[in-house]
């Protein structure tokens, strides 16, 4: 579940791209940090992609 909002905020701020890519925080996610191991999964799936400063945007 907390994985769809990940996603779902993601979308709505419509972070698609490295150069709309937003932190965690941004988007609204509370205490972003604490759940470390979703966004792993995200990634090793290819949901998510990270920049080098910590944004995150969906893959294409």
């Amino acid at each position: 579940m907390r994985k769809i909002r990940i996603i779902n905020l993601l979308m709505n701020a419509d972070a698609y791209s490295a150069d709309t890519a937003k932190r965690l925080d941004e988007i609204g996610l509370v205490n972003p940090y604490s759940f470390r191991f979703l966004t792993v999964d995200l990634i090793k799936r290819n949901v998510i992609s990270v920049t080098g400063d910590g944004k995150c945007y969906i893959c294409s």
